[in-house]
């Protein structure tokens, strides 16, 4: 069996969801995070802001969710694990009831090492970057 890569540079996916107040409060739960930020309306309406906000983790977790999309595309038959995230930055706040894409580019090929690199951007409804990082993914040859 091969062991290249699955993808070449210029590679793209993006994913769309819309961001409700149920997921944040459902990602509150799982994380344990229940900062005012988040969860204080009334808090929130004296800052910048003006409203709750959903969390920057929850924003930035779409670009994994594109990650697996860009394999299943690719039919990467070589499995892979996510290396890390580089640069990771939260630009713009993400409010309950925006539509966010996650754009997914493959940029980086290191097939020595069977590694990939790609630029995650993540949108809103309005053409906004709100979150930015670089992904990396290990791939392993099958064995076998």
């Amino acid at each position: 069996m091969s062991h290249q890569i699955p993808f070449k540079v210029g590679d793209t996916i993006s994913y769309t969801k819309t961001i409700s107040e149920s997921d944040v409060y459902l990602f509150a739960g799982i994380t344990g995070d229940f900062s005012q930020m988040h969860m204080n309306e009334e808090f929130m309406k004296k800052t910048p802001y003006k409203t709750r906000i959903a969390h920057g983790v929850l924003t930035f977790a779409l670009g994994s969710t594109a990650s697996t999309l860009i394999q299943v595309q690719a039919r990467s038959e070589m499995p892979s694990v996510s290396y890390g995230y580089d640069r990771l930055r939260f630009t713009n706040p993400v409010y309950f009831g925006d539509t966010l894409t996650a754009t997914y580019t493959i940029n980086e090929i290191d097939e020595e090492n069977l590694k990939s690199y790609a630029n995650v951007e993540v949108y809103n409804q309005k053409g906004e970057l709100c979150t930015v990082a670089q992904h990396i993914l290990k791939f392993f040859p099958v064995e076998g």
